[in-house]
């Protein structure tokens, strides 16, 4: 074999073995390129694998850049996800905020929180599991969509297990309560949709105006009432539960704000001004949290 052969032989090696290490880097996500480059650097001897190597070095640097803009981006302005509650018992340099993790575009860390979440208690994510299932990233889409179906199926078998002791005891105070608070607990989740909703919307109104019957008042009791009834768009049963609240509780803010949501739902701009103007009339006695809510409505 002539020397001009043998060195084509050990640069076709070399290509080759060049093509394998690429292949393994694309393969392992070391090399953050599509899997089709793997072709270029194939077909394009010398050429190829440079051309991989500058595209990922070009998308490695801009992603860097893109997570410096989104720290900076929570740090300054974001408000979005001032909501989530934070799991604060970890040690603070060894996790990830919830509303970093899904602003900063590493999937490094937002993969990492989503396996911490299903490892510790899914249950108590619910709305950081709805929001990660809206991610970019396909795999944390994945792992949160299949921790909310796990969740709804042990919501599913913990109800089925209350219909039966319901059934037993229908007009047992202690199961009515258990069967009310899990059933709210469900629905509050926002899991179930459609017609599965509306069922179990029907069901808890039978059951709290059967609670609400044989208890003492409690005003909680009337909240999820009023709330289920408003969400069931059944507003004449809601405003009658409202009205009835008020005899009990006639200076409760909650009430009072839920009264508002109730004539915003139905547009009724000028009873919201009214009622506004009455609340400003004692504005010394309200709370923070009214105070706002009535600069939100005077926007």
């Amino acid at each position: 074999m002539q020397w001009p052969e043998i060195a084509l032989v050990v640069l076709i090696v070399a290509h080759i073995i060049v093509c394998v290490l690429i292949f393994l880097g694309i393969q392992f996500r070391i090399l953050k390129v599509r899997k089709l480059m793997f072709w270029v650097a194939l077909l394009m001897p010398v050429w190829g694998p440079a051309l991989v190597l500058a595209l990922h070095i070009q998308i490695a640097l801009k992603q860097s850049n893109k997570t410096e803009v989104g720290v900076e981006k929570f740090q300054v302005a974001s408000e979005l996800y001032k909501g989530i509650k934070q799991d604060t018992s970890r040690t603070p340099g060894f996790t990830v905020s919830m509303e970093e993790a899904l602003i900063v575009n590493t999937p490094k860390e937002r993969r990492s929180l989503i396996m911490d979440i299903l490892n510790d208690n899914p249950q108590a994510y619910v709305e950081f599991l709805k929001m990660a299932g809206n991610n970019e990233d396909t795999e944390v889409v994945h792992y949160a969509v299949t921790a909310m179906v796990q969740i709804s199926k042990e919501n599913d078998q913990i109800l089925w297990e209350l219909e039966q002791k319901y059934a037993q005891a229908p007009n047992d105070l202690d199961t009515i309560m258990t069967y009310c608070g899990f059933l709210w607990h469900c629905l509050d989740q926002g899991l179930m949709q459609g017609q599965v909703e509306r069922m179990n919307r029907n069901l808890f109104d039978t059951l709290i105006h059967k609670k609400i019957k044989l208890d003492s008042p409690h005003i909680a009791d009337y909240i999820r009432c009023i709330k289920n009834c408003m969400a069931l768009g059944n507003y004449t049963e809601a405003n009658a539960m409202l009205e009835s609240a008020r005899e009990f509780w006639p200076r409760s803010e909650d009430l009072l704000l839920l009264k508002i949501q109730y004539l915003a739902d139905l547009q009724r701009a000028d009873e919201i001004q009214a009622l506004l103007d009455e609340l400003e009339a004692n504005s010394a006695y309200l709370s923070d949290k009214a105070k706002e809510a009535i600069a939100f409505w005077r926007e």
